[in-house]
């Protein structure tokens, strides 16, 4: 008489795995083994408008905060505004990979010091400070021409010129073209969207390299100050604030995700700005204070550099006031001495200064 507890010969094997996972089902060979999120993006100029009436709320912040920081820039020196412009292209940079200071990009305008390793950074760089100082260039700005935009010299053989895979010529004058009929679709948009839209364009059309930030984020934060006093060329940033930052969101492709991301990057560059401006302004009232029994022009000129520079050498003092290099040092001295500002290497050469805010 069989026993109860053996096994049953007519059961199926694979049965006993019921441990093991089940055979997978039928699906295409290309389809990728984890599950994907749809990711919706569109370039619409009218999906873009009605996005931006769904972030109204921080449009409206952003835009707050950006008119109290071109309110608030009017009663400083035109110099101060520099300052602003080497902070945002070393954080851009920094987004990049290019680990560049503002005191080396401002060494660079002053005294072109580079090494063969950094040379080409450098040079991005003083692009990008020329285009923020809003100084005069052939073609205007961005959307008048972005081949004068980018300084590019025109090739009529592109297919002979060595060098990096990138528009040149004839076709990089019908990409900005392109671009710039697409960004004028977006005229019923406030500013702020506006740029966001050109950059979210100038992406698409491949104008620059995919990992190369620097161009277009420049063209972007020019757009976005339409509107404002000239005291304001652009709109600063600060680091860890980029506007591709969209592509870790859910839905990153949609307009509304790209918007946050833009008025968010915005709006926290003006608050910096605005709490460094405020630094600013306490500082200056305390080194005129301290200095006001100083003579010479020395002085005062130095007080109008350690405001336009977050760090200076004496080098770079130098050649910004017009006074000797030993001149230079001796006054770098004395307003250390008045703890106005401080030695931030620790070296006895090559030394560099910031303000003690």
């Amino acid at each position: 008489m069989p026993s109860p507890f053996d096994p049953d010969d007519t059961e199926d094997d694979d049965d006993d795995l019921w441990f093991l996972p089940g055979p997978p089902d039928e699906e295409d060979s290309a389809t990728a083994p984890w599950p994907i999120a749809p990711r919706p993006m569109s370039l619409d100029p009218a999906v873009w408008i009605e996005a931006e009436r769904g972030r109204y709320r921080a449009l409206i912040a952003t835009v707050q905060a950006v008119e109290r920081y071109a309110e608030r820039l009017r009663h400083f020196p035109s110099q101060v505004k520099e300052r602003f412009a080497l902070a945002t292209v070393s954080a851009v940079l920094r987004s990049e990979g290019v680990w560049l200071g503002p005191e080396r990009i401002a060494l660079y305008q002053a005294l072109r010091l580079a090494t063969d390793d950094t040379a080409r950074d450098l040079s991005r760089a003083s692009w990008a400070m020329r285009r923020l100082m809003a100084r005069p260039v052939q073609g205007g700005g961005p959307t008048d021409g972005v081949h004068h935009f980018l300084g590019r010299a025109h090739q009529a053989d592109p297919q002979n010129v060595p060098g990096e895979d990138r528009p040149i010529g004839y076709e990089l004058e019908s990409m900005g073209r392109d671009w710039a009929a697409k960004v004028g679709l977006a005229q019923a948009a406030h500013p702020l969207t506006r740029a966001a839209y050109a950059f979210a364009q100038w992406r698409a059309h491949d104008i620059t390299p995919w990992d190369e930030l620097l161009e277009p984020t420049v063209a972007a934060v020019i757009l976005a100050r339409e509107g404002l006093d000239a005291a304001a060329p652009f709109l600063p940033l600060s680091e860890s604030h980029r506007f591709d930052r969209h592509g870790l969101s859910e839905n990153a492709g949609g307009a509304e995700a790209r918007l946050e991301v833009f008025y968010d990057a915005i709006r926290q560059g003006a608050l910096k700005a605005n709490m460094e401006l405020e630094r600013l302004a306490d500082w200056q009232a305390r080194a005129q204070q301290a200095t006001q029994h100083l003579s010479g022009r020395t002085p005062a000129e130095l007080m109008g550099t350690m405001m336009k520079y977050p760090i200076v050498s004496a080098e770079l003092v130098s050649k910004d006031t017009g006074c000797s290099r030993p001149s230079a040092r001796r006054n770098l001295n004395l307003f250390a001495d008045l703890g106005l500002i401080r030695e931030v290497t620790g070296q006895d050469r090559y030394r560099f200064w910031a303000a003690q805010l």
